[in-house]
């Protein structure tokens, strides 16, 4: 009888590892619900301070995007279906326009400038304008992040499709030139580890539009280029450069 005991006891302390384990997972679990429901409930009040706009692409957007990636998050910890988006109408010139307004402070900590042109009319892209904002602008950091100091957004629309690139002329990877550069200290801060994260969001916005990611790296910089089908209509205004930064 003994020596069945004893056969059992590794069963036994497997058993108590995996209860232990299970217990310490829920314990995580609720911290981190916890801290989403903290996270969220300011990022709405801030949101709805916010003043209101033509669709989606208002000063809040920025923090509905981030509402949205706690909501991924809340779905990865608990389960749960993904929000069922409503493609609508995107102005991409006003889209992509904002983008770069919305990252010129942070070019400027970085040593870096942005310029943007626009070649041809509007483009009209159907689709969820929270999710192409975050791939425009992740092409954006990245560049802003891993290149520069000269970076340049180019619209270009051909046809049925707007090709997007951001494009830098890659100086900052030169270890003289971004030792002491405000960028260079929030890598270190950040950790210097690129891990394709922002990449992964492009492709798949890209994926979900119909459309296609671009990347061309050499030494002299590298170019992205997002190509998305879309329908065009006469320019309001003629085309022409936006926050140029020296």
């Amino acid at each position: 009888m003994r020596a069945h005991l004893v056969d059992l006891l590794p069963l036994l302390a497997a058993v108590l590892v995996i209860l232990a384990r299970e217990v310490w997972l829920a314990h995580r679990r609720n911290l981190v619900n916890r801290a989403l429901h903290e996270a969220r409930r300011p990022l709405q009040a801030i949101a709805l301070s916010l003043p209101a706009g033509p669709g989606r692409l208002t000063p809040a957007l920025p923090v509905w995007q981030a509402i949205r990636a706690l909501g991924e998050l809340d779905r990865q910890v608990n389960g749960g279906a993904p929000d069922q988006s409503r493609p609508e109408p995107i102005a991409c010139r006003l889209m992509t326009e904002a983008c770069v307004r919305r990252w010129q402070s942070r070019a400027r900590m970085a040593g870096s400038g942005i310029e943007m042109r626009w070649t041809g009319p509007e483009a009209l892209v159907t689709g969820d304008p929270a999710m192409l904002s975050a791939a425009v602008e992740n092409l954006i950091v990245n560049a802003i992040e891993h290149g520069g100091p000269r970076i340049v957004v180019r619209a270009l629309v051909v046809g049925r499709r707007l090709r997007i690139e951001v494009s830098d002329n890659g100086k900052c990877h030169r270890p003289a030139e971004r030792s002491d550069c405000p960028a260079e200290v929030m890598a270190r801060l950040r950790g210097k580890e690129r891990h394709g994260h922002g990449l992964a969001v492009v492709r798949d916005a890209a994926r979900e539009h119909d459309g296609r990611l671009e990347l061309d790296l050499d030494e002299q910089g590298s170019t992205a280029t997002l190509v998305l089908p879309c329908s065009t209509r006469v320019a309001v205004s003629a085309p022409g450069l936006v926050g140029i930064e020296a």
